[in-house]
């Protein structure tokens, strides 16, 4: 009897970094629309900054995403938009002291990433997973609106339904 995982899945992911210096925490939603192709929207919340990033993925299963073990190569398109909160130091020379300067950047950035997927499932619903992919920022504004190198690589868990 084969098994039936379900065609939705809900993730979680504890742990969401991009190349920026974004540490965060995602969610996800993913609509299995064959046995080869999924449509996924992961949402993360940087932890360290006030910044959101969201996008969408065509998620394509070479061997379909029906067993225990699914491999993807996904297709990405992400928008960020918050801020980079950061110090900075300088030493004055007037009172040779170093004075402590608190910066704060917009970050909003627009991109592609070419991702990598290996899920797991540990019961029929109950998966595993890890997400990490390159690409690049077509719009950056930290980088004066030229392009730019994009990274990204979560760790999660998830419900199959």
């Amino acid at each position: 009897m084969k098994k039936d995982f379900g065609k939705n899945i809900l993730a979680f992911n504890p742990v969401h970094l991009i190349a920026s210096d974004f540490v965060g925490v995602g969610f996800s939603y993913e609509r299995l629309v064959n046995n080869y192709l999924g449509l996924k929207i992961p949402v993360m919340i940087a932890m360290n900054n006030n910044y959101y990033n969201i996008g969408i993925e065509a998620k394509l299963y070479p061997t379909k995403n029906t067993g225990a073990v699914k491999y993807a190569i996904a297709p990405a398109i992400m928008l960020g938009i918050g801020e980079n909160k950061y110090q900075t130091y300088y030493y004055n020379y007037v009172d040779s002291s170093n004075v402590r300067i608190d910066v704060v950047e917009k970050a909003s950035h627009f991109g592609f990433l070419l991702n990598q997927t290996l899920n797991v499932t540990i019961t029929r619903q109950f998966f595993i997973g890890i997400d990490g992919g390159l690409g690049i920022n077509y719009y950056d504004e930290k980088a004066n609106n030229n392009l730019s190198f994009l990274a990204q690589l979560h760790i999660g868990m998830g419900y199959r339904f």
